[in-house]
Parts: C-alpha cells; structure tokens; sequence
C-alpha cells in the first residue's frame, strides 16, 4: 500500500493532536480573556471557606490573580467579624495575603495550599457574649452582597501546609469595659499542617515590653473553637534570653527565663525557670546571682498573673513565694502582691543585696515571712517596694573584728565580770518586726542579744542614703556597780536600785545614729548621753 493511501485511511489520527491543541487553546483564551471570572470566583470561594471555618461575617476587600505558569492569588483588606458582632473589633484582619497555583487549579476548587504568606494579621479574642438573664443580643453588621453564604451549602476543606507571617499581634479583649486588652506581639511566624478541625504546629518570635527582649516559642494551637475563640487549645515551650533589667527603675541584672505553657488562649498554665546571675538593687547593694523555679496561672483576658508557687534562690537561700501580678489599667501597671517564706536562709545573702560590701555585717541561719507589695509606677522599684514581715537569726556571727570585741566586751560588763578576758561573746540572737516604704526600712521591733545582754530598738534605715535613726534600750544581767572594778564599783553602788528594772540588773536608754559605715553608739545616765563611735 503507497504513503497516499495509507494516509488517506488514517486521517482521522490527526484530529487527536489537533483536538488537544484546540482544548489547551481554549483553556488559553478562557484564562486570558476572563480573569475577572476566575477572581470572582475565587473570592466567593475564599469568603465562604472563611465564613463556614469562622462561624462569622467575612469581607474580602480585593482579589486579583497573576496568571502564569505558577499562578500568584492576592488578597487584600481581609476581615472576619465574629457572630457578625459590632461591638467588639473584628476577630481576624489580614491587611494582605497571597498563594501560588497551577495553571490547572485555577479551573477546580482550591482544596490543597502549599504556603500561604500573610502580611500584618490582627487577631481580636472576644470575651465571651453574655448567656445570663440580660435578653438583648449585640448589634450584628449585615451581611455585605459579596457573600453569596446558602445555608447548607458548606465551603470545601482547604489544608494549607504552611503558613508564613511577618507580623501578627493577639489581642484579648477584656471582660470589664474600660481595661486594656492585652497584647501579644508576635513576628517571624510559621504555621506548619494548618488543616480544618485539628491542631496545627507554630514556631515565632514574641516582642517583649519589661523587661525589653525577644522570647523565641513553639508548640501547638487548635483546634480553632469557632464559638468561643478564647477556649482555643494552645500549648508549646519558650525560651528568654538576654533580658536586661537595666530599664526597669530601681534594679539591674540580665535575665534569661526558659518554660513550657499550656491551656487556652483566655487561661494559661505557665512552668518555668528564670536565671540572673547579677541581680541587684540598683545603688544600694552588690549584684547576686538569682534563680526561681516557678508555676503561674495567666488569665489571657487580662493578663493577670497567679503564682503557685515560686521557689527562689538568692544566692544560697531559699524564698518560697505565692501571690499575684494584676493589671490595674486607671495606673497604668502592674500590682505586684506576694506572701513570702525564708524557712532556712542565710542573712548574709540578703545583706549582701542591701549593703555594697565584699564582706557582710552578720552570716548566720535566717527565717523570714513578709509580705511583698509593689504597686505601678515610673519611680525606682527600691523606692515603691513595701515589705512587711519578721526575721529572727540565730547564733549569727558578726564579721567586724572591732565589733566583736566591742561586743563581746559589752558581754563581760553586763555578766559583772569586766575583767575576765575567758567571759563575753559576741554571738547574736537577733530578731525582728519591719516594714520596708520609700526606700526606709522601719523597725517597730528589733532586738539582739549577747550572754548576758539584750539590746531592744526601734528606728529607721535607710537604704538609699544609709542612715540610721534607733533609739531603746541596753538590757544588762549585772547590776551597775558590778560592771566597773574597785572603788567605782563601791561607789555606783547605792545606784543599782535607780537602773534596776523588768528583771535586769541595769536598764540603760540608748541611741544609735550615723550611717551604715559609720554608726554612733550613745548611751544615757542621769539625762546625759556619751557618744562612742562602733
């Protein structure tokens, strides 16, 4: 058979090639020629998707799509508004998001996205709407002619593989009008298996305020709660570093903390670890290293923070702590309210944060409660802090050697024995009543005590200028006449009945005054005050 007529027999095999060429043609032109048509759609499909997945409003401002090999689809002016509600601020707005398609899913209903890049998302958590007696239901915005929504016609699940945010701010709306929202600042954001009805992965970066730093976290959020946002799951790990509290007025130290959280957005369970090796109250004590291990409850509606407990360690002593970190939006700040225990400590570990000195005044076991107030304010912390408690140190050892003999010789006088070099010690009872209040740590009762004598004092220190106001009373074993020798012993003698009092032997007034690094020690006879340098 010749070439002619073979292909006068198998003609019709061309029309196969030439009718898939008409077919890609026809695509072509319906691509080129109908844009509008396919943006239209896309965005009734985007819209619906949005609306059925947030049980809201939704409004799409633009959509446009580049058409090419990888087909680009842009959104612009993205909101959802809750339940419709006009009351609140919308829940979600995206100022603009984009994605890439092929060629052939513009044809078909997008169910599969690959990356999905937003730019400037802001989320809104509402509170919850009032379910109790009140009958009035909040005003709804209503539904816009671009959302062609059908009841029971549900958009297709779209899963979205990864999600990239430069910038996305969380903000809780509070329960009460009239308070902050608070806000969670959050770049860098990637969101990994993003699928309806299930949890997906994230890892970002979050902008602290106070102390300034940036906090790196990751974990798990979702399922989206459509009807309560604020009851959506979320759990993941954090970690803090380089945080300088330089800024904050009144201390100094970088903190580096490091935890885990779980719960949902509007109610967190926080466990974690803070580490500053240098805290320190700025000008008045030596940096210390600081570490606390530490479980909080965070109301996300407010911000408000429950500590149960805190177990800090100063140095070598433990402080165990309970209280809170509220909001107090009419001040702008925090209120910081703690009931702390020192069950064993040590005393030289807190003077060391309150007196700058290499080599502090008194070591010896501590057991302290107090309670710790630091309202909001921009004045230095060492000056709004209020301390309220008791100590008591036990055998405590002072580290001046020209206090210790002044202390024990004091010791040898009141046990009537001045002479006696193997009598006197200068071991301390010391014990407490305070309150720490603008940077002046008040004593309505201090008292220390050596063998055979107790001294009781009431006065102010205070621990920005060091200056120190007591006055009480020297409490001796010995009579007066017992604690000179010879003919003076004789002579006082007639006296011991005048300074006899509450069971001792001598009751002397005394006032000490000076500084910290200079104290005067004054004692009173008959109206007169001697004065001595300690």
């Amino acid at each position: 058979m010749s070439p002619s007529d073979r292909f006068s027999k198998n003609w019709w095999l061309l029309l196969i090639p030439a009718a898939f060429a008409l077919l890609l043609l026809l695509v072509a032109v319906y691509v080129y020629f109908w844009p509008k048509r396919i943006e239209n759609r896309f965005r009734v499909a985007v819209i619906r998707a949005m609306a059925d997945r947030f049980h809201s409003d939704v409004q799409l401002k633009n959509l446009t799509i580049k058409v090419s090999a990888t087909s680009t689809v842009t959104g612009e002016g993205l909101t959802v508004r809750y339940h419709g509600r006009a009351d609140v601020p919308p829940l979600i707005q995206v100022e603009k998001f984009s994605f890439r398609l092929g060629i052939l899913g513009l044809l078909h209903p997008v169910k599969h996205i690959s990356l999905l890049r937003v730019q400037s998302m802001l989320i809104s958590i509402p509170p919850k709407e009032n379910s109790g007696g009140n009958n009035e239901k909040p005003p709804r915005e209503p539904r816009q002619p671009q959302q062609p929504l059908r009841p029971g016609n549900s958009a297709p699940e779209i899963v979205v593989d990864r999600i990239v945010c430069d910038d996305m701010d969380i903000r809780i709306l509070p329960k009460q009008d009239g308070k902050e929202p608070l806000d969670w600042d959050i770049h860098n954001l990637l969101l990994t298996s993003a699928g309806v009805n299930q949890p997906f992965a994230f890892a970002g970066n979050l902008t602290n305020g106070k102390p300034k730093g940036e906090i790196a976290t990751h974990g798990r959020f979702g399922p989206w709660n459509a009807d309560d946002p604020g009851d959506t799951p979320v759990s993941g790990d954090y970690n803090f570093t380089h945080a300088d509290l330089g800024p904050l007025p009144g201390i100094g130290g970088i903190l580096s903390s490091v935890g885990r959280y779980s719960g949902v957005l509007s109610n967190l369970e926080v466990d974690g670890q803070t580490d500053t090796p240098d805290f320190s109250l700025d000008k008045v004590g030596k940096p210390v290293p600081l570490h606390t291990d530490f479980s909080a409850t965070v109301d996300g509606t407010n911000g408000d923070t429950y500590l149960h407990p805190v177990n800090a360690t100063l140095i070598k002593s433990l402080i165990v702590a309970v209280g809170r970190v509220v909001r107090l939006p009419e001040k702008k700040g925090h209120l910081i309210s703690i009931d702390a225990t020192v069950p064993n400590g040590r005393i030289q570990d807190f003077l060391s944060l309150a007196m700058n000195t290499d080599k502090p005044l008194l070591t010896g076991p501590v057991k302290l409660k107090a309670k710790l107030t630091i309202p909001p304010g921009a004045v230095r912390t060492i000056e709004k802090i209020i301390l309220d408690g008791d100590f008591e140190v036990d055998n405590g050892q002072w580290n001046s050697p020209e206090l210790r003999e002044k202390l024990e010789s004091l010791s040898r006088h009141a046990l009537g024995k001045p002479q006696s070099e193997e009598s006197g010690s200068a071991i301390s009872n010391l014990k407490g009543n305070f309150l720490l209040q603008n940077g002046v740590l008040q004593f309505r009762q201090l008292q220390f005590g050596v063998e055979g004598a107790t001294v009781d004092l009431t006065g102010t220190y205070s621990l920005l200028k060091g200056n120190l106001d007591f006055t009480g009373h020297l409490n001796l074993e010995a009579k007066l006449s017992q604690m000179v020798t010879g003919a003076k012993g004789a002579l006082l003698k007639p006296l011991d009945p005048l300074f006899a009092k509450k069971g001792y032997g001598t009751v002397l007034p005394i006032r000490v005054t000076g500084t910290r690094d200079n104290p005067v020690f004054a004692v009173s006879v008959f109206h007169k005050t001697f004065d001595k340098h300690l």
